[in-house]
């Protein structure tokens, strides 16, 4: 199954409110070509969610470690910044894309956005 795409929301100087989106059991991913990206995961479920954003960044065969995340039961997390030249993929149909994986999805909600 492949993951489902979410669509950056910019933050403005006006102010916004950000449109959460259901967690994707297959995970998510987003276009990420520009600094000052966030994740905001709000976690409606009984129990804490651990989010992982992938790293695809290495440099003198070092590799950078995964961002984990846990978001406690009932409660909120923005993260990042993510920087698209530590989490992008490489390659392939999702070639600058940031995956986001979560360990559990019912009543995860995610909003990806960019200030």
């Amino acid at each position: 199954m492949a993951r489902a795409l979410l669509t950056v929301q910019p933050v403005v100087p006006t102010g916004m409110w950000p449109t959460l989106t259901a967690a994707s059991a297959s995970g998510n991913m987003f276009p990420n070509s520009e600094r000052g990206t966030f994740v905001l995961i709000r976690n409606g479920h009984t129990a804490a969610v651990s989010v992982t954003i992938p790293s695809t960044f290495s440099r003198d065969g070092l590799v950078l470690a995964a961002r984990v995340v846990s978001v406690p039961a009932g409660a909120d997390r923005l993260i990042g910044p993510v920087l698209g030249e530590n989490h992008n993929q490489l390659s392939g149909v999702d070639t600058g894309n940031t995956y986001i994986d979560y360990s559990l999805v019912t009543a995860i909600s995610v909003a990806v956005l960019r200030a």
